[in-house]
C-alpha cells in the first residue's frame, strides 16, 4: 500500500520565506504591506492597490464600488462559489451568464444577453489560469455603460495578448490564499488599473478592518508547508472536518487588511512566481501531448492570443472514468452558481447555461505543481490512457 497521496493543486513555499515572515507575524506594523504595494503595482501596471484579507473581500470590495444599493452584477455561472459569496455579502442580485466548455472563456452570446436584461457591473474570471476574454466582454460592456471587474484570483501569471492576467481591469482581483499561484497563507488584492480607480482604492482602504494576528496565519502555512507534500498528504486528506479538495461555501465578511505575515509571503511568492510558472507549463504540455493521443479525454483550448498559467490542467471526460484523487486527479466544480442554495434568493434570468452544465459535469483537473515528479507524470500519463 502506498502512502503517497498527490496535491490537486499547491503554491511554492519555502523554508527561508516561512523564517522571514516570522518578523512581520509578531511585530505587525506597515512596512511589508507597503512594500508589497509597490511590487504588484510593478508587477500588474496597477495604479494604485488595496491588500486584503483574501480575494473574497477584495471582490466585495469592487462589487461595492461598480454598483447600486441592492444593484445587480452578472457573474459567470461556471466558477467558484466564493464569487456568489461575494454577491451575496454586497446584497446584490445576480444574473448568470454562460462560459464555452471548449475554452473556459465566457460565451460572448449570453454575455450579451445578459448585459441587455441589465446589469450594473459583470464580473469575467480566469479559471485555473486559462484566459477569460476580458476585451471582448469589455467592448459589450462598454455599450451598455456596464463597469467590468477582472477576477484574474486563478489567473496564475498567464497573459493574453501579451498582458498579464490581473492587468487588464480597470477594477482587478487578486487571491493569495492557499492553492493558488501565489500564496501568502491568504490575503488578496484589489488593483486598480488606471488612474480613474485611484480614488476607489483608497475609499476601499480605508474601508477595511483592521489585519489580523499574523501568528495564526503563520502556523499555519508551516503546517502546510511541513504536511502539503505528496509522501504526508494522505495524513491530513484522510481527515473529514478539513475539507480538502471539496468546494466549501464561506459567507463572506467584512473586508479587513492583510496581516504582515501573509504580506511578507507573497512577497516572496511574486519573486518566484516566473520560475514556479515555467514548471506549471512543462509539466502541462507534457500531459497535454498524452491526452491529444486519446479520444475519451478533452484538454481545453486556450483562446487565441493567450498563454495559460496552468494553475491546473483541466480536462473533459467523455467515458465513465473516475476521479483519482491519489494522482491529484479530482473534479471541477460539481455544480453551476445557478446551483448553489444561498445563491438562489439573489438569481435574477433564465439563462440555459449549458456550457456550464457540461463543466459541472465533465471537467476534472489534473496537478501541474513543482511537487509533480517523473513518477507522477508517467501514472499520470497512464490514467490519460485509460489503461
Amino acid at each position: 500500500m502506498s502512502w503517497r497521496h498527490q496535491l490537486p493543486v499547491s503554491s511554492t513555499i519555502t523554508a527561508g520565506s516561512l523564517v522571514r515572515a516570522i518578523g512581520p507575524a509578531l511585530l505587525g506594523g506597515a512596512g511589508a504591506r507597503d512594500i508589497l504595494r509597490g511590487d504588484l503595482q510593478r508587477a500588474f501596471g496597477a495604479n494604485n492597490v488595496a491588500l486584503t484579507d483574501s480575494g473574497t473581500s477584495a471582490l466585495v470590495l469592487a462589487l461595492r464600488a461598480t454598483t447600486r444599493p441592492n444593484g445587480v452584477v452578472a457573474l459567470p455561472a461556471y466558477a467558484c462559489v466564493d464569487i456568489g459569496a461575494a454577491a451575496i455579502f454586497a446584497q446584490l442580485r445576480v444574473r448568470l451568464y454562460d462560459i464555452d466548455p471548449v475554452t473556459l472563456s465566457p460565451d460572448l452570446a449570453s454575455v450579451s444577453r445578459v448585459l441587455g436584461a441589465g446589469v450594473d457591473a459583470i464580473v469575467v474570471a480566469h479559471l485555473y489560469g486559462y484566459p477569460a476574454n476580458v476585451p471582448g466582454v469589455a467592448a459589450l460592456a462598454a455599450a451598455h455603460g456596464v463597469k467590468v471587474i477582472e477576477d484574474a484570483a486563478q489567473g496564475a501569471w498567464g497573459k493574453l495578448l501579451e498582458t498579464r492576467l490581473g492587468a487588464f481591469g480597470p477594477l482587478s482581483v487578486l487571491s493569495f490564499g492557499r492553492g493558488k499561484g501565489m500564496t501568502g497563507g491568504g490575503g488578496g488584492a484589489l488593483l486598480g488599473i488606471d488612474a480613474e480607480e485611484s480614488e476607489i482604492i483608497e475609499q476601499s482602504i480605508a474601508s477595511l478592518r483592521a489585519p489580523k494576528s499574523g501568528v495564526r496565519t503563520l502556523a499555519v502555512t508551516e503546517a502546510q508547508y511541513l504536511l502539503g507534500r505528496p509522501s504526508l498528504y494522505s495524513i491530513p486528506s484522510a481527515i473529514p472536518g478539513l475539507h480538502l479538495g471539496e468546494t466549501i461555501y464561506h459567507a463572506a465578511h467584512d473586508p479587513r487588511a492583510i496581516s504582515a505575515a501573509s504580506a511578507s509571503l507573497v512577497r516572496d511568492a511574486l519573486a518566484r512566481a516566473d520560475a514556479d510558472l515555467a514548471v506549471r507549463r512543462a509539466h502541462a504540455e507534457e500531459l497535454e501531448r498524452v491526452v491529444a493521443r486519446t479520444t475519451e479525454l478533452s484538454a481545453i483550448r486556450a483562446i487565441p492570443g493567450s498563454k495559460a498559467g496552468f494553475l491546473r490542467l483541466p480536462v473533459r471526460i467523455a467515458d465513465a472514468r473516475a476521479e483519482r484523487p491519489a494522482l491529484g486527479v479530482v473534479r471541477g466544480y460539481p455544480k453551476t452558481l445557478a446551483e448553489l442554495t444561498e445563491l438562489q434568493g439573489s438569481l435574477l434570468g433564465d439563462e440555459q447555461l449549458s456550457g456550464s452544465r457540461e463543466l459541472a459535469r465533465s471537467l476534472v483537473t489534473l496537478p501541474t505543481h513543482a511537487l509533480v515528479s517523473e513518477r507522477d507524470l508517467s501514472a499520470l500519463s497512464v490514467w490519460i490512457s485509460g489503461r
